[in-house]
């Protein structure tokens, strides 16, 4: 049963969407958490009555509208509970992520005045006790799972159990407008310190308004969330906009155990990073690879036939029947009941993009940045087109500058950056953000990312080279995990190439080389000249200013923790440039 889309645009602030969607769907299933091996329910008026006994704790703290408050932790029922309670006081959620170092914790803390920081326990607490011994706002610590003998840390449940003073509470959320601020969200930071993005209450509420334009809900809907809520596109799209709409969300226990919890909660939808698209397309890929022939050819035979425009009747009848062969046992490590999942963060490849639509899992792919809150464009379930990012947002206008860059304007606009002038004057132009994003727009209204401003390669011929579009070809393969292409001011372009050892050593036995090291076999000029084959092979397309001449491989991929990754996934291209410097260089000797 399709879902009645709430009057969003009735709503004044986020928590009232949430409290709103309390009173009429007070019994249904609000959040999913695992525990004892399955999953249980907290319904709507359960979660709202958490909300409000924080919130009250929080008044009762002293905390008065505006105050910045942190929010340090993993995916889990609290996280929406302290979110929505900081909201509902009309203070200000700081959201950091898991992954942060005790330096990292420091500098968002005092660029933001965070007085109170929420936490749940173990390790982060003691990295976050490292970094509050740097700020001297920070004036107390919540702990959800740990206690402490440290002065500055108390437990939860302090707050939780504060009566709820209701009456007080609606006056503060009365107060709370479209303009007020919420949220103070710290970018990835791949070049230079994060900037603290404010966002308001009305911009978060405008991507919502964009909802019904794009799909439309049912009743039963359930999503899974496992990237990190301290990203804009995580806590929008699978917790303000769940939680507006009166659907239930499921909680992924930890990034590793995503496979397994999707097969436990079985999500309708799921919000992914192409990174881990390609992932998972790669995997299935090397285990078909695996299979006895008749196998594999039952699967090639399944995307051949479902990638025909009109395969006839008896072409038709063939495809359904491997679809249930093929197709349903696949879609059934998702959970079996997997209708979309939603795409951000970075460009999507048409081919990992044809790969889930082919498999009836089709993937929406949008467009945005945390300064929009943050969606542009988004594609419409009943008109995706792959290769695309889709149509402007409601209330967004999105225009093409004379030199390519995408700029947008609307009420999902941020004002600015947190205590940062200057940078603000650089990103907003006469009402206008400038992305740094470069695209087109077709006849439709679909746009279209072709590159990133400040990445373009530009070759020693002068020629205009977008890596993205290189990289995403290079990593569509099952034999290539990570690429980093690199050359302006060169000849010609090199790049950096993590292979994908399953399918690498597979290949290396069937060869029979000696190599059965990985290490060994990275470093083994073979190996090199077969991937230097098969990129050549891949780029053969495009132009020849546009080909990869020669590559290095190395054995161990960018991580987060290396520094070489953020934490949504996207590449650091110039720390890898930095670190690899001399590797790259080397290339043109």
């Amino acid at each position: 049963m399709n879902l009645v889309p709430p009057d969003i645009d009735s709503i004044r602030n986020l928590p009232e969407a949430l409290f709103s969607m309390g009173e009429v769907a007070a019994i249904r299933p609000a959040q999913w958490y695992r525990k004892h091996g399955e999953y249980l329910p907290i319904t709507y008026a359960q979660l709202v009555s958490s909300i409000r006994h924080v919130a009250s704790g929080l008044m009762l703290a002293g905390v008065k509208p505006g105050d910045r408050i942190g929010l340090l932790m993993e995916n889990r029922p609290e996280w929406a509970v302290i979110d929505y309670a900081i909201l509902s006081v009309g203070a200000v959620t700081v959201p950091l992520y898991c992954t942060y170092r005790p330096q990292d914790m420091a500098y968002v803390l005092k660029d933001s005045g965070a007085s109170i920081v929420f936490t749940s326990g173990g390790h982060l607490l003691r990295d976050l006790q490292k970094a509050a011994a740097e700020c001297a706002a920070v004036k107390r610590i919540y702990a959800v799972d740990d206690s402490s003998d440290d002065e500055l840390v108390h437990n939860l449940t302090e707050l939780e159990g504060c009566d709820a003073d209701d009456q007080r509470l609606n006056r503060r959320l009365a107060k709370i407008g479209r303009d007020q601020l919420a949220t103070i969200v710290y970018t990835s930071g791949t070049t230079a310190n994060p900037k603290g993005v404010i966002l308001t209450h009305g911009n978060i509420l405008t991507n919502l308004e964009t909802v019904p334009a794009v799909i439309s809900l049912l009743r039963e809907e359930r999503m899974l969330s496992f990237l990190p809520l301290a990203h804009t596109l995580e806590r929008t799209a699978s917790h303000f906009l769940p939680y507006s709409y009166g659907i239930s969300v499921a909680f992924a226990e930890r990034p590793d155990t995503v496979a397994k919890n999707m097969a436990e909660a079985r999500p309708t939808i799921m919000v992914a990073v192409p990174r881990m698209l390609e992932v998972v397309r790669n995997r299935i890929l090397s285990q078909v690879g695996k299979q006895p022939p008749l196998k594999q050819k039952l699967f090639h035979s399944y995307f051949y036939l479902a990638g025909k425009a009109n395969p006839g009747p008896i072409g038709g009848l063939l495809l359904k029947l491997l679809d249930k062969l093929v197709g349903e046992k696949i879609r059934g490590r998702f959970g079996g009941r997997l209708r979309v999942m939603v795409s951000g963060g970075a460009p999507l490849s048409v081919e990992v993009g044809q790969f889930f639509e082919t498999l009836k899992m089709p993937v929406l792919e949008g467009y945005g940045l945390t300064e929009s809150a943050p969606l542009l464009a988004a594609n419409p379930m009943h008109d995706r087109r792959i290769g695309t990012v889709g149509l402007a947002g409601k209330g967004v206008e999105i225009k093409i500058a004379e030199d390519g860059e995408i700029i947008a304007r609307g009420n999902n606009i941020m004002p600015g950056y947190w205590k940062n002038k200057v940078a603000t004057k650089e990103a907003l132009i006469d009402g206008w953000l400038h992305t740094g994003d470069i695209g087109e727009i077709d006849k439709d209204g679909y746009l279209k990312i072709t590159d990133r401003k400040k990445d373009i390669i530009v070759n020693s011929g002068g020629e205009n080279i977008a890596p993205q579009r290189i990289e995403g070809l290079l990593v569509a393969s099952e034999e290539i995990d990570q690429a980093v292409v690199y050359g302006d001011l060169k000849p010609y372009l090199v790049a950096l190439i993590i292979p994908n050892q399953e399918a690498s050593m597979a290949w290396a036995k069937q060869q029979g080389l000696p190599e059965t090291d990985w290490d060994h076999l990275c470093g083994s000029e073979i190996f090199r000249k077969h991937l230097q084959t098969r990129i050549s092979a891949i780029l053969k397309p495009l132009n020849p200013f546009e080909q990869v001449r020669r590559i290095h491989l190395l054995h161990r991929p960018f991580t987060i923790e290396a520094g070489l990754m953020t934490p949504t996934m996207k590449i650091k291209r110039r720390k890898v440039y930095e670190q690899y410097r001399d590797n790259l260089e080397s290339l043109y000797s």
